[in-house]
């Protein structure tokens, strides 16, 4: 059975490290504050700040005031960008079943899965710079 979304532990950790990192006003915010602050793995974290790294979404900095800011592809880009840097394309289902099964025009569930999906885009289309 499919499901109607599929999202890492490592992509939530990514979407609520950037939120993190765009509230703090253009200054760098280091590996271990975020992770001290959203309560999640340091040696984790570090992992998926790499990845958002290398999509070019964060600019690391070095030194002891170092940490990570905000890119200027990441301030034009959208929440789909970070979750597709940490879990590849976004690709949701319309369906629970793989193939269906049901035989009917409609399905059981009404429209859950189509709202469902509708709302997730709907959240991964906002800006980052809105945060």
């Amino acid at each position: 059975m499919g499901t109607i979304i599929k999202i890492s532990e490592a992509a939530v950790i990514a979407l609520h490290a950037v939120d993190f990192i765009a509230k703090s006003d253009g200054n760098p915010c280091s590996t271990r504050a975020i992770a001290s602050e959203l309560g999640v793995s340091y040696n984790h974290l570090v992992k998926v700040m790499q990845r958002l790294t290398r999509a070019g979404l964060l600019l690391p900095g070095r030194g002891p005031k170092g940490g990570f800011t905000l890119s200027k592809k990441a301030k034009a880009g959208k929440l789909r960008d970070v979750f597709e840097a940490v879990d590849g394309r976004m690709s949701l289902a319309s369906c629970f079943m793989r193939t269906k099964v049901c035989g009917k025009t409609g399905c059981i569930l009404g429209t859950l899965i189509v709202e469902t999906n509708a709302r997730f885009r709907e959240a991964m289309d906002k800006r980052i710079c809105e945060l």
